[in-house]
C-alpha cells in the first residue's frame, strides 16, 4: 500500500469521494477532459506543483468549490504498479491513471481504498 495525495478543492474531492475519480469531468467554463487521475506520493518528490499548490490554485480559480483540500487515498501497490509508465516512473513521485493503465483497476477497488479529505490553510 501506497498513500496517495490529489490537491484540489472540497466541492471536487467531495465527488471524487463519492463516485471515483471521473477522466470525463470537464472544469466549469469549458476545456478538455480530464482524461487521467494524478496524484502523488504523500513525500513526494513533487517534480511539478505540490499538491497545497494545486489545491490552492484550483480554490483560487473556482472559489465557489469549497476551498482548498488535499484528498489522501491509500492504494494497493499492485494498481499503483500498473502506472509505472516510462514517461511518468514511480520513482518521479507521480502516480497517474489512465485508461489502460490502472484507471479501471481503481476504480474497481475505489469502494475498499481507505481515503479522507484534510482541508488547507490558505495563506
Amino acid at each position: 500500500m501506497a498513500i496517495l495525495v490529489h490537491g484540489t478543492t472540497q466541492w471536487r474531492a467531495e465527488q471524487i469521494m463519492a463516485h471515483g475519480p471521473d477522466p470525463d469531468f470537464i472544469e466549469p467554463g469549458g476545456g478538455p477532459k480530464a482524461e487521467n487521475f494524478s496524484t502523488y506520493l504523500e513525500n513526494g518528490p513533487f517534480i511539478l506543483k505540490s499538491p497545497r499548490e494545486y489545491a490552492l490554485g484550483k480554490a483560487k480559480n473556482f472559489p465557489a468549490e469549497g476551498g482548498p483540500v488535499i484528498l489522501t487515498m491509500d492504494v494497493p501497490d499492485e494498481i499503483i504498479d500498473l502506472t509505472d509508465l516510462a514517461l511518468c516512473p514511480r520513482r518521479s513521485g507521480v502516480i497517474q491513471f489512465d485508461r489502460g493503465f490502472g484507471f479501471e483497476e481503481l476504480l474497481a477497488a475505489w469502494p475498499t481504498i481507505a481515503k479522507r479529505i484534510d482541508p488547507v490553510e490558505e495563506p
